[in-house]
């Protein structure tokens, strides 16, 4: 995925990020640590970045992930989208992460990802687009919903690291 001028003024650029990227990406994760504690109860483990490039399920190869970085005008990530092509089946993308710097959110940008995010997955392929949020990140599961994606089901006691939690899982067709 590449994408240019995406989303507000300063306008930012997209592309796949690869192992070389994990510096870059746990800078990000450390950045928003706020979003960790909200849903696993504790900040980013110091190697965060290096298992969410191989993070899947045993049924997946890692070539099946498809990690998004968006960029400033000056090269610095600035928000990344965690993905996985055909789970739980084919045509099917699941949305692990969707993580902006927290100097960036609420400017229209995480809504300008999403979409390019989605536009580029339906032209791979993706009929269905699924992701699970904590229910205490009431301002996630908000986003999600106003952009069309709608409640699936909800697990009790999911131990999301730090603490136990009850995971929602959302949907939205293409």
């Amino acid at each position: 995925m590449e994408a240019k001028n995406l989303g507000p003024e300063p306008a930012c650029h997209t592309r796949l990020l690869h192992p070389h990227d994990v510096r870059a990406v746990q800078s990000l994760f450390e950045r928003a640590s706020d979003y960790f504690e909200l849903t696993t109860g504790v900040p980013p483990a110091r190697d965060e970045a290096t298992r969410a490039f191989v993070a899947g399920p045993p049924t997946k190869s890692v070539d099946d992930k498809r990690m998004i970085g968006a960029f400033d005008a000056h090269d610095e990530l600035i928000g990344v989208i965690d993905a996985l092509a055909d789970f739980p089946e084919q045509g099917d993308w699941t949305m692990g992460l969707l993580l902006l710097d927290p100097k960036r959110r609420d400017a229209g940008l995480g809504t300008a990802l999403l979409g390019e995010y989605e536009a580029w997955a339906a032209g791979q392929g993706a009929t269905r687009l699924h992701t699970a949020v904590v229910s205490n990140h009431l301002r996630g599961i908000q986003f999600l919903e106003a952009r069309g994606y709608a409640r699936q089901r909800s697990v009790d006691d999911y131990n999301a690291g730090g603490k136990t939690a009850t995971v929602v899982f959302l949907a939205k067709d293409l």
